[in-house]
Order: C-alpha cells, then structure tokens, then sequence
C-alpha cells in the first residue's frame, strides 16, 4: 500500500512540477511609495558581466580579447538611457561611494540571498556632498545563454557542482538591485529578475532589446513592490 501511495506521489509530483517555489523580491513595511524624481543609481560601473565570451564574440564580430569590455559598455550605456528615460533626472553616483561599505548578504527568501555593498546603519551616503533620498543599487547584470536566477542565487544549487551549459537557446539576463532609503538607512525593495529571450539571428540590436527589458523589469517592480 505504502508503496503503491509512494508511486502515485512521484507521478502527481512529475505531472504538478514539485520543486522549490521562490519569492524573488522583498518590500519593506514602510515601502510606501516609489521616488521619481528623487531616485539615483549606483553600481553601473562593475554590475556588468558577460558569460560565454567567445560564443557572442563569434555571434557578435567582435575581437574575442575586446568583446568583454566592449559587450558591458554597450549593455550599460544601453540600460543607462532606459532608465534615464523612465525617470528624466536620474543621477549616477560612482560605484566607490558604496563599495567602501563591507559586502553583506541580504535575504530575500527561505533559499534566495543577495550580495551586495549595503551602507552602515546611520551613515548617509553622500555624492559631493549632497545627500541623495534613495539610491537604487545594482548588484549584478550578468548576460549570456540559458542562464536562470536559481543558479546564482538559489544557495543550496550555489553548493551543487553542475556542469556548464552549452546550449543557447535563450539570451538570458540575471539581475540583482536594490532600492536603498539612503535617509532612514534601509532596504527598501530589494529584487532578483531575469530576462529570458528566444535566440533566431542573435544581433547587437536583440542585445540591446534584452538589456532595455530589464530596464523596464525594474520599473515595474519597483512600483509592484509598493506596500499597499
């Protein structure tokens, strides 16, 4: 009988899909409404990774030993003029401001743990020496082919040795941020997003159309994330 019940089990788990089911953002209580024209941005400057360098220098033609450089300037300046678009008086801070803070985890799930340079409690970040109300802080944008969010920040797969993908059928963003109340020295809304794309004709054109759809990603979050 226990057998037969163990067997129906595995077949309604294989039908349903059992598997860790994620919470991928995270609002603070007093998350109450979303900075427009008051918002900054840091983290532009080291956020931007590309995986699978070759396969997009080949796809891309671009010098294997420049698409790295080249591919991350592209994806930032491209995600820059989104986000400068949603919100006209976005101002950038230098990276240096924050990453003098020490890096911290933040949790955002039971399995799902951010890391990222998070200013001290009472310490104000300061930008030639005004003091910006709320600073969106972009932990990471990596880039590349069939890459899901679980890998990189599901921290029991974290420890799970698995092999590289190959394939590519998506061109897939992974992206993590956080909306920091720099006044009150708290995470206000803090997300992990991806961006998944079916590959026909990869182009620079289908690069930039991924990184502006991440751009959008935040947006809405940030405005879906408000405590109601």
């Amino acid at each position: 009988m226990f057998k037969r019940f163990a067997i129906v089990c595995a077949i309604a788990c294989i039908l349903t899909g059992c598997g860790p089911s994620y919470h991928w953002t995270k609002s603070h209580p007093l998350y109450r409404q979303v900075p427009y024209s008051t918002l900054s941005i840091t983290g532009t400057e080291n956020a931007f990774i590309l995986t699978r360098s070759k396969w997009f220098a080949k796809k891309l033609n671009i010098d294997p030993l420049k698409v790295q450089a080249e591919a991350t300037q592209f994806c930032k300046q491209a995600f820059l003029d989104e986000m400068k678009r949603a919100y006209p008086t976005l101002k950038q801070i230098p990276d240096s401001v924050v990453n003098r803070f020490p890096e911290e985890s933040q949790k955002i799930d039971d399995r799902v743990f951010i890391k990222g340079h998070f200013p001290e409690q009472g310490v104000s970040v300061t930008d030639g020496g005004n003091i910006p109300p709320y600073i969106l802080i972009l932990h990471e944008f990596i880039i590349g082919t069939d890459i899901n969010r679980e890998v990189f920040y599901d921290y029991e797969l974290i420890r799970q040795e698995s092999a590289e993908k190959k394939t590519s059928n998506n061109l897939s963003i992974v992206l993590s941020y956080t909306l920091w109340d720099n006044e009150n020295q708290r995470p206000l809304f803090s997300a992990v997003d991806e961006v998944q794309r079916p590959i026909t004709k990869i182009s620079i054109d289908d690069l930039r159309a991924a990184v502006v759809e991440a751009a959008k990603r935040i947006r809405i979050n940030l405005y879906e994330g408000v405590r109601k």
